[in-house]
């Protein structure tokens, strides 16, 4: 049976960190990349160089507005895209330098809204929810 209350709570956690990082947006997404752009960009991290297919998979994006996503990292600087050297009809994403430092900047935004929000909870009740968020997100292809 699904636990309604932990569902919402969750749900209001991640539109807290969602409207925070919003309303900072402007000190830290110089390269005006947008949360869309963000998440790509974070998902592109964690992922090394995955197919244009699978990184439109893994964020849950059509075809169509990935492409438009990638292209606009790419006028940006902040990806490039390579053909397989295993299928020339399959692109490869992976960031670029300039993509790595936009990274380590949203990185830090989020550490900082996320370090906000639970600052009323003790270190060792935030690394017990780490441990169990570690858990969680294990074996979903998405950490």
């Amino acid at each position: 049976m699904q636990d309604t209350e932990l569902a919402l709570l969750i749900d209001r956690f991640m539109r807290r960190i969602h409207f925070s990082l919003q309303s900072k947006a402007h000190s830290f997404d110089t390269s005006n990349v947008g949360p869309g752009g963000g998440i790509v960009l974070l998902t592109l991290a964690e992922m090394g160089r995955p197919s244009l297919h699978e990184l439109t998979t893994r964020v849950a994006r059509d075809k169509s507005q990935m492409t438009r996503t990638i292209r606009s990292l790419e006028t940006k600087g902040l990806v490039e895209r390579t053909t397989s050297p295993s299928d020339a009809r399959v692109s490869l994403v992976f960031l670029t330098d300039a993509g790595e430092q936009v990274v380590r900047e949203l990185q830090e935004a989020v550490a900082e809204t996320v370090g906000e929000i639970l600052a009323p909870i003790s270190n060792a009740d935030q690394d017990v929810l780490k441990d169990l968020l570690e858990r969680a997100l294990s074996d979903d292809g998405l950490s």
